[in-house]
């Protein structure tokens, strides 16, 4: 068993079902291909759990974006604003560029996280899956 694979940070980091840690949860493994930004699979592809348990489940976690993207915006004013002596324009649209660049990565990771948090992770079923993959 991968004991790397078996943590919860594996699944947050290569946001794959928090329940198995093997299936995708995203239909597109590139956040920056917009299209495709906020398309999920109904059910995990590996073990079935469902990623949408009820209606208006991700509501949640616009809550989630919007403390990643106030803890983001916070750490790049302070790195800019050390770097560019605190002029105001430099602050203003290099936070601008960097809050708009990153939406997509932030977007599906609050989705990530909501899911992780609401979600129990089964090793057993991880065992299974695990060695199912390696025969």
């Amino acid at each position: 068993m991968s004991q790397n694979k078996a943590s919860h940070w594996y699944a947050f980091t290569h946001a794959k079902c928090p329940h198995c840690h093997h299936g995708n949860m995203f239909i597109n493994k590139n956040p920056y291909a917009l299209n495709d930004l906020s398309k999920m699979p109904t059910h995990c592809p590996v073990c079935g759990i469902s990623f949408f348990p009820e209606t208006g489940f991700y509501w949640g976690s616009m809550y989630m974006s919007y403390m990643i993207t106030v803890l983001f915006s916070a750490i790049s004013v302070v790195i800019l604003g050390l770097i560019s002596g605190w002029q105001i324009y430099v602050l203003v649209i290099g936070n601008t560029i960097l809050l708009i660049l990153g939406f997509p990565v932030f977007f599906r990771y609050a989705r990530v996280v909501w899911l992780q948090l609401n979600v129990p992770f089964n090793k057993e079923l991880f065992i299974k899956y695990e060695t199912s993959t390696k025969t």
